[in-house]
């Protein structure tokens, strides 16, 4: 199974979303758009995971959560990874309070005593994925118009435990475990 852990987000933010992605669809570059139903906040990437530890994966993300409370994010601005020369990956920024990276640690700590590898973070919104080569002029230029405008915010009150499963029409994903903020024992 191929896990993920990741924070969803509501319809509005979703349809707001969707009308950056419409907004951006405009220029004349070849982009791979995500579905918007799919656009999520990764927090920690697992990887290919054996379907036996899964109850154990489960139970990492619930002592990951504990003492953690519902907070705000907003998601702002636009950019590219990995730079503008030869950008790959079109991204809405996040800002956020502090939770989200107590958060974020937490969940490192936790996957970390289980054997997965750890890695950065880089709070952001994957909206669409470039081919290498596309040249990024127009794509900057739009880009760096939006780099303050803000897509709304969001209160976080649930993180899921997901799986993506990916077909030939790319990534489709589902929660196998959502938990709801705080968790209380």
């Amino acid at each position: 199974m191929r896990l993920f852990i990741a924070i969803n987000f509501s319809t509005a933010m979703v349809a707001s979303l969707a009308r950056l992605q419409a907004e951006l669809r405009q220029l004349p570059v070849p982009v791979k758009w995500v579905n918007p139903n799919s656009i999520h906040l990764t927090l920690k990437f697992l990887g290919e995971v054996d379907p036996a530890r899964l109850e154990e994966t489960g139970k990492a993300l619930e002592r990951a959560t504990m003492g953690i409370n519902p907070w705000d994010l907003e998601v702002k601005g636009t950019g590219v990874f990995p730079n503008w020369r030869s950008p790959r990956v079109i991204w809405a920024g996040v800002e956020s309070e502090a939770p989200l990276y107590d958060l974020q640690r937490q969940v490192t700590q936790e996957y970390l005593a289980l054997g997965f590898k750890a890695d950065t973070f880089t709070p952001h919104l994957t909206l669409g994925r470039l081919r290498p080569g596309v040249a990024g002029g127009i794509l900057r230029e739009k880009l760096q118009s939006l780099a303050n405008v803000s897509w709304g915010r969001e209160r976080v009150t649930a993180v899921s435990l997901m799986e993506s499963q990916l077909s030939p029409l790319g990534a489709n994903y589902r929660p196998l475990l959502t938990l709801n903020l705080p968790i209380r024992v």
